[in-house]
C-alpha cells in the first residue's frame, strides 16, 4: 500500500478553521474531518487560557457529543504521557510555532483542568443546554422549578386525554359554541376527517399555538378574512352572482354553439343551461363542469369547433377572459366558503392544545418542543431576557455548533441571542469572544424536523456583519477533502452533481460538488446495476400459493444483493484500498424508506448464513416476539381465546408443531384451552404446557406486569426460547419490550389488560444503534446512516415518487402581513390558490431534499458504492438510478452484472489503478513478519499419553492396562450390554421390536398401528400371525408405559452414539456406546436402554454387569451436561419392566475403591 500524504491544503484549512481567535463559518465536506477540527478547535481554546465552563458546544445528537468529549478528554490524557520533544512536536503542528517549557506544562494541565470543570464540559445537545438554562431561570420563565421532561408514553397519555375530554365537552354542550364547531366540521369531512384535524394540529402544535390563539378571539373572523385576503363584499352571494355573470353566453351565442359546435360544444351548452334552473350551489358545480376539467380549464378546441371560431372570430379570446375570471371568483369562493369551517376547526383544535398544555403544567412536565419554545421565549421576554443574558453573559465567551446545517429557525435564534453581546464593542471583560459553526447543506435531511438548509449561510452572514462592524476576525472556510472515501467514489459523486438540474438546492449558492480526495491513489470502484423491473407471472392454479411475492422487484433485488455479500464473504473477496478480506461489518445496505425490501434483503441473508443485523427502527408491538408475549397475556386474561392460545403454543416459548396443535384442536367440543386439559395425559409436552399456562395465569393475578415477563423471560428461560429461534436480533426487542413494560408500570397503569391496551394504542416505536464493530451486514435508511461510513455500500432506489399527494398537509401556511397564518384544506373541493402555491413550494423542497439523500446515501462509502433498484410497472422520472445513471453510464465500462438479466457498468477514475494490490493484499498478509515466540527455541516437552480405553467383560468391567493408547484414528470398544441370544428367532424378533421402538415416535400417533402391522408382514413374513401378534403388543406395551413416555417423544433420539472419558482412580479412560433411547431436555436428561433376558423381581438382582454399564453412560453424561440431571432407566422388554436406577448408588458404584473394577 502507498502511504498515504495529507495534502497542505487540507491541513491549512483545518488550522484555520480551529484558530481560537477567529469567528469562523465552515462549509465541510463529507469525510472531511469535522470532529476533528471541532476537537482541535476546543483544544486550542482551553490551551489559550479558556476556562472550560465558557466554552459551550452544540451538537445535533447526544452520541455525537460523546464521542467528542471522548476525544477531547483521549487527546488531553495523551499528552500527560509524552515526553518534551514529543509534545513540543504536537504543539507545532497544532499551533504552528514552538512551545516553550511553560507552554508544555499548560498543556499537560489541560487533562486535569478539563475534568475538574464543575459539570465538565459544555458538550452538549441544544435541547440539553435548554433544559438546563430553564432550570437555572425557572421564575422567569414561567414554569415550575422542579419540572421534568415528559416521556412519549405520558405524551401520548396527555394527548388522548386531551382529545376524550375535547370531544366529550363538545358534545354534551348542546347549545354552545364548541358543540357547534364539532357538528360543522362532522358534516364536512366526517369522523376519519375531525381526527386527521387534530392528529395534525397535534404535530404541528409549535407552529399552530400563535395563530390559533389570535384566531380564536373575538376577531378571529376578521384576523382569518384579512389573512384570506377578503374584503367585506366577499360574501358567497355577491360571489356566485359574479360567477354565474360571467360563464353566461348571449342567446345569440348559444345558437352559434349549437349550430356550429361540435358534440363537446353541445354538453358545454347543456350544461349551462342547467345552470339557469340550478340554485346557488348546484349552479357552481355545473359551471365547474363545463369550463373546467379535474379543476384545470379546458382546451378551446374542446369547448368550440373549428367551425364555430372561424364565424365568431372573437370567441376564443371571449373563452380564454371568461376561464380567468372564473379561476379567480372560484378560488375566492372556495375561501370565503373555508372561513366558518376553519374557525370552527381552529376552535376545536385551540381547545385540544390549550387542554395538552394544562395537563402537563398541572404535573410540572416539558416536552422536547417546549424547551426549545420556553428557553427563546425566555431570552426574547423584555426585562427577564436582559436579566438572563446578563447573567450567561458573564459565562459564555465561545459558542460552537456541529452539524449546523440541521439547526431549526427557532434555534438559530437561540444562538443569535445568546451571541448576541459578543459582538458590542468594548464590554465589561476585554475577552475575544467567537462564534464558529461547522456543516454541510448538502447533507440537510432532516426537514421534517424543522430544519432550513439556507438558514446556515444567512445566519453566517449575522455573525460576519456584527464581527466586522466591531473589527474583529471572521472566516468563511470550506474544507473540500475527504479522508474517507477514494478519489473514484468522491469523483462519481461530482459528476453526478455537475449538472444545474441535479445541484439544484444542494447548497445556497446553487453551485456543483467540488471533492478532493485524501486516499488519492487508494483504489476503488462504483457500480450501476441496471434498475430491476417487474415481470409478468402466471397465476398458479393453487389459490392458496403466493402470485408474485417471490417475483416481486424487491424480493429479486433482495437476492441479488445477498448473492453478492454471500460471495464476497465466503471466497474472500479482498478491498483493493485496504489491502485486506471484506468483513460483514464492511457492508451497508441504505434505502430511501423501509419497505418489504428491508426485511426480503434480512431473510435472504440470514438463509445464506450471512450475519446481518436487525431493523434499526422497528415497531415494538409488531414484533414477532412482542406478538407471542401479548398473545399469552390475551389467553391469560381470556382462556377462551382460542386464537391468542393457538399462537402462544405455536410460539418458542412451548414449542409446540403443527401437528400437536391440530391434534388438540381437531374435534374439540370446548375451548382449546380444555381441550390441552383432556389431551394432557397423551404427551408429556402437553402436560408440560398445561403445567405452564395455570402457572402464568396464577401469576398474573398476583404479579405486576413487568415481573409477570420478568419470570417468563428470565425463570422460565422464555428468553432463551425466544433467542434460539428468532436470532440475537430479538435481544434488543425484548430489551425494549421490558422496559416499556417498566415505564407502563410506573405510571400507574393496573395490570395486563391496561398494558395490552396502552401498547396496542400507542404502538411505540424503538432505534436500535446498530454496531459498526459487530460482525453484521447493516440494513437501515439514508437517514440513520447520517454521520456513519462503510467500505462498501449498496444504495438501493425504490423508483417510488419522490412527493405523494397523499402526504400533503392539510394546514396550509400563508404569510398574513408578517405573521404565519394557516388555512385548513381538509379535500379536493377546498383546494384554493393559497394551497396550490404552498404545496409546489413543498414539492420542489422535496425534490431538493431527495437529491440531497442521493448525495449523503452516496458518500458513506469508503472503497466501493453498488447503486441498484427496483421500480413498479410505471417509471417515475428524476429518481437516485436515473440521475446516477445518466452521469456516469456514459463515461462508465460495461461489465458482467449479479445475473445474466441484470446489466452492469463499472465506473472508475484510473482502471489501472483499480485493478492492482488484490494479490499482493493476499500475498502481504500471508507473510506477517511477527518475531517468533519464545517457547520456539525450547526442547518439546514430551507428549502426554491418551487415556486408556475401557472394554467390559461379561460380569465385570476390566480397565485395559496395557492397552495402547487410543489415537484420533482408532475406534474404541463400544459399552456393550448383555451378550445376545442363542435362538436366531429371538436376535431376529429383537432386532425388529428395536426397529419399531426406533421409528415408531417419529409417525402421528394414529398412523403407528396401521404401519408397525404392515411392518411386521413385510418384516417378518415367515411368522406366524400369533408370533407377530405378540411383537406387536410387546412393542406397544413398551411405548405406552407411563414411566416411558418421556423416551417416545418427538424430540427423543434413538441409537444415540456417546463418546467421552471418565476418571477411575485418578486416571483418564476413554468411554464410547450407543444408547438405545435418549431424551435431551432443557433441565433433565432420560436415558434409557433395553434388556431382553429375564427381567429380574429387584434391583438388587440386577447383574453388576449392566449397573456398571449404566453408571459409565450416566457419570458420561453429567461430564457433558453438569447443570442438568440424569435420569437413568434400565427396561426389560418383557412386561415391560421398568428401573430408574438410584442416582446415588450409581456414583458409589463408580467412585467404589474396591469394585470388580480390576486392572490387567
Amino acid at each position: 500500500m502507498t502511504k498515504r500524504e495529507i495534502p497542505e491544503d487540507a491541513i491549512k484549512n483545518q488550522t484555520a478553521a480551529s484558530n481560537p481567535q477567529s469567528s469562523a463559518w465552515v462549509s465541510a465536506n463529507a469525510g472531511s474531518g469535522k470532529t476533528h477540527v471541532l476537537t482541535f478547535r476546543v483544544i486550542r481554546l482551553l490551551l489559550n487560557g479558556t476556562e472550560p465552563a465558557r466554552i459551550l458546544c452544540l451538537t445535533y445528537t447526544k452520541a455525537a457529543a460523546a464521542v467528542m468529549q471522548t476525544r477531547i478528554f483521549q487527546t488531553l490524557s495523551g499528552w500527560t504521557e509524552l515526553d518534551d520533544d514529543e509534545l513540543t512536536e504536537v504543539l507545532v503542528a497544532l499551533e504552528g510555532r514552538k512551545p516553550d517549557s511553560k507552554r508544555l506544562d499548560e498543556a499537560r494541565r489541560l487533562f486535569a483542568r478539563a475534568l475538574e470543570t464543575p459539570g465538565g464540559l459544555k458538550i452538549q445537545t441544544i435541547h440539553a443546554f435548554c433544559e438546563g438554562l430553564l432550570h437555572q431561570f425557572p421564575l422567569e420563565a414561567n414554569i415550575a422549578g422542579h419540572f421534568e421532561m415528559m416521556d412519549d408514553l405520558k405524551r401520548d397519555e396527555f394527548l388522548k386525554n386531551a382529545r376524550r375530554d375535547l370531544l366529550e365537552k363538545a358534545y354534551l354542550q348542546k347549545n354552545g359554541s364548541l358543540h357547534d364547531a364539532l357538528m360543522l366540521v362532522l358534516k364536512t369531512v366526517g369522523e376519519s376527517g375531525l381526527f386527521t384535524l387534530l392528529d395534525e394540529a397535534i404535530e404541528k402544535r409549535q407552529a399552530l399555538t400563535p395563530f390559533l390563539a389570535r384566531v380564536s378571539g373575538p376577531d378571529g373572523k376578521h384576523i382569518l378574512e384579512k389573512a384570506l385576503q377578503i374584503s367585506p363584499d366577499d360574501t358567497e352571494e355577491n360571489l356566485t352572482d359574479e360567477i354565474r355573470k360571467t360563464a353566461r353566453h348571449s342567446e345569440e351565442t348559444i345558437k352559434a354553439f349549437k349550430s356550429l359546435g361540435h358534440s363537446y360544444s353541445q354538453n358545454f351548452v347543456e350544461k349551462l343551461e342547467l345552470v339557469e334552473k340550478a340554485d346557488n350551489s348546484e349552479s357552481i358545480k355545473f359551471i365547474e363542469l363545463a369550463y373546467f376539467t379535474s379543476g384545470n380549464p379546458r382546451k378551446i378546441s374542446n369547448l368550440a369547433s373549428k367551425k364555430l371560431l372561424a364565424a365568431l372570430p372573437w370567441l376564443e379570446d371571449d373563452l380564454l377572459m371568461r376561464q380567468e375570471k372564473l379561476v379567480l371568483y372560484l378560488d375566492k369562493l372556495r375561501r370565503v366558503r373555508l372561513v366558518p369551517l376553519n374557525l370552527a376547526a381552529f376552535q376545536l383544535c385551540y381547545r385540544l392544545l390549550a387542554r395538552y398544555e394544562s395537563l402537563k403544567k398541572a404535573e410540572g412536565l416539558l416536552d422536547f418542543d417546549d424547551l426549545i419554545e420556553r428557553a427563546l421565549n425566555l431570552l426574547k421576554r423584555d426585562g427577564a431576557g436582559q436579566w438572563v443574558q446578563y447573567k450567561l453573559d458573564r459565562g459564555i465567551d465561545h459558542i460552537l455548533v456541529d452539524e449546523a446545517q440541521d439547526t431549526s429557525p427557532s434555534q438559530w435564534q437561540i444562538i443569535q441571542l445568546l451571541a448576541q453581546e459578543f459582538f458590542v464593542g468594548e464590554g465589561q471583560r476585554e475577552v475575544n469572544r467567537t462564534v464558529f459553526a461547522v456543516g454541510d447543506e448538502k447533507q440537510s435531511i432532516y426537514s421534517f424536523q424543522g430544519a432550513v438548509p439556507e438558514d446556515f449561510a444567512t445566519n453566517g452572514r449575522i455573525i460576519e456583519r456584527k464581527a466586522e462592524a466591531v473589527g474583529k476576525s471572521f472566516g468563511h472556510i470550506r474544507l473540500n477533502y475527504s479522508f474517507r472515501s477514494t478519489a473514484d467514489v468522491l469523483k462519481s459523486v461530482d459528476r453526478v452533481f455537475e449538472k444545474p438540474e441535479n445541484y439544484k438546492g444542494l447548497s445556497a449558492e446553487n453551485i456543483k460538488t467540488v471533492h478532493e480526495p485524501v486516499r488519492r491513489n487508494d483504489p476503488g470502484e462504483v457500480v450501476i446495476w441496471d434498475n430491476i423491473a417487474p415481470i409478468d407471472v402466471e397465476e398458479p392454479e393453487d389459490w392458496r400459493k403466493p402470485v408474485d411475492q417471490l417475483h416481486a422487484p424487491a424480493v429479486r433485488l433482495a437476492e441479488e444483493i445477498a448473492t453478492t455479500i454471500s460471495h464476497w464473504l465466503h471466497h474472500h473477496e479482498v478491498l483493493p484500498g485496504q489491502g485486506r478480506e471484506v468483513k460483514a461489518s464492511d457492508i451497508m445496505v441504505l434505502v430511501r424508506k423501509r419497505d418489504q425490501f428491508v426485511p426480503a434483503l434480512a431473510r435472504a441473508l440470514k438463509n445464506r448464513n450471512v450475519p446481518v443485523a436487525g431493523a434499526d427502527r422497528l415497531r415494538l408491538a409488531s414484533h414477532i416476539a412482542v406478538r407471542d408475549l401479548t398473545a399469552l397475556a390475551r389467553f391469560v386474561l381470556q382462556p377462551q381465546d382460542d386464537l391468542s392460545l393457538a399462537s402462544v403454543l405455536k410460539s418458542p416459548l412451548f414449542g409446540l408443531d403443527e401437528d400437536d396443535l391440530y391434534r388438540i384442536a381437531i374435534n374439540r367440543e370446548g375451548s382449546l384451552f380444555s381441550s390441552l386439559e383432556a389431551h394432557s395425559e397423551e404427551k408429556l409436552e402437553f402436560a408440560t404446557v398445561l403445567a405452564l399456562l395455570k402457572k402464568y395465569r396464577n401469576l398474573a393475578d398476583k404479579t405486576p406486569v413487568y415481573e409477570f415477563y420478568s419470570h417468563i423471560l428470565s425463570e422460565d428461560q422464555g428468553r432463551a426460547k425466544i433467542l434460539a429461534r428468532l436470532g440475537s436480533e430479538a435481544s434488543d426487542v425484548l430489551d425494549a419490550f421490558m422496559d416499556y413494560t417498566l415505564s407502563i408500570q410506573k405510571t400507574g397503569l393496573p395490570g395486563l389488560q391496561a398494558f395490552l391496551e396502552t401498547i396496542k394504542l400507542s404502538d411505540p416505536e424503538i432505534k436500535r444503534e446498530l454496531d459498526q464493530n459487530r460482525e453484521e451486514v447493516r440494513i437501515m435508511t439514508v437517514h440513520a446512516a447520517k454521520g456513519l461510513e462503510s467500505a462498501i455500500v449498496f444504495l438501493v432506489d425504490s423508483g417510488s415518487r419522490i412527493w405523494n399527494a397523499q402526504h400533503e398537509p392539510k394546514f396550509i401556511e400563508i404569510d398574513s402581513h408578517g405573521k404565519k397564518s394557516f388555512l385548513w384544506q381538509p379535500a379536493k373541493e377546498f383546494k384554493t390558490s393559497f394551497g396550490d402555491n404552498y404545496i409546489n413550494t413543498l414539492k420542489l423542497k422535496a425534490e431538493e431534499e431527495y437529491r440531497r439523500l442521493l448525495y449523503v446515501g452516496m458518500t458513506r462509502a469508503e472503497d466501493r458504492l453498488i447503486i441498484c433498484g427496483y421500480r413498479g410497472k410505471n417509471v417515475v422520472g428524476g429518481t437516485w438510478s436515473e440521475l446516477v445513471s445518466e452521469a456516469l453510464i456514459p463515461v462508465s465500462e460495461e461489465i458482467a452484472g449479479p445475473s445474466p438479466d441484470i446489466k452492469a457498468w463499472r465506473y472508475c477514475v484510473d482502471d489501472k489503478r483499480a485493478s492492482v494490490d488484490t494479490k499482493t493484499a493476499k500475498e502481504e498478509r500471508a507473510v506477517p513478519a511477527f518475531p517468533l515466540p519464545s517457547y520456539f527455541h525450547s526442547r518439546m516437552e514430551p507428549e502426554t499419553d491418551l487415556p486408556k480405553p475401557l472394554t467390559p467383560s461379561g460380569a465385570s468391567l476390566d480397565i485395559d492396562e496395557n492397552a495402547p493408547a487410543a489415537k484420533n484414528n482408532v475406534t474404541i470398544s463400544p459399552v456393550l450390554g448383555e451378550k445376545p441370544a442363542n435362538s436366531s428367532f429371538a436376535i431376529e424378533r429383537g432386532t425388529i421390536i428395536h426397529r419399531l421402538l426406533q421409528y415408531l415416535p417419529q409417525i402421528k400417533e394414529e398412523d403407528r398401528q396401521r404401519l408397525a402391522r404392515a411392518y411386521l408382514e413385510k418384516a417378518a413374513p415367515e411368522w406366524s400371525e400369533e408370533q407377530r401378534k405378540d411383537a406387536f403388543e410387546q412393542t406397544f406395551k413398551v411405548m405406552d408405559s407411563e414411566a416411558l413416555r418421556p423416551l417416545f417423544t418427538k424430540e427423543a433420539r434413538a441409537e444415540v452414539t456417546l463418546m467421552g472419558t471418565v476418571t477411575i482412580r485418578g486416571k483418564k479412560y476413554v468411554v464410547s456406546g450407543q444408547i438405545d433411547r435418549l431424551n435431551d431436555g432443557v433441565d433433565t436428561i432420560v436415558l434409557g436402554d433395553f434388556k431382553t433376558g429375564r427381567a429380574p423381581k429387584r434391583e438388587q438382582q440386577i447383574p453388576d454387569s449392566y449397573m456398571l454399564q449404566m453408571a459409565l453412560y450416566r457419570t458420561l453424561l453429567m461430564s457433558i451436561h453438569p447443570n442438568k440431571t440424569v435420569r437413568t432407566l434400565l427396561i426389560y422388554s418383557d412386561g415391560p419392566k421398568v428401573f430408574e436406577l438410584d442416582g446415588k448408588k450409581l456414583d458409589f458404584l463408580m467412585n467404589k475403591e474396591k469394585s470388580n473394577l480390576s486392572a490387567e
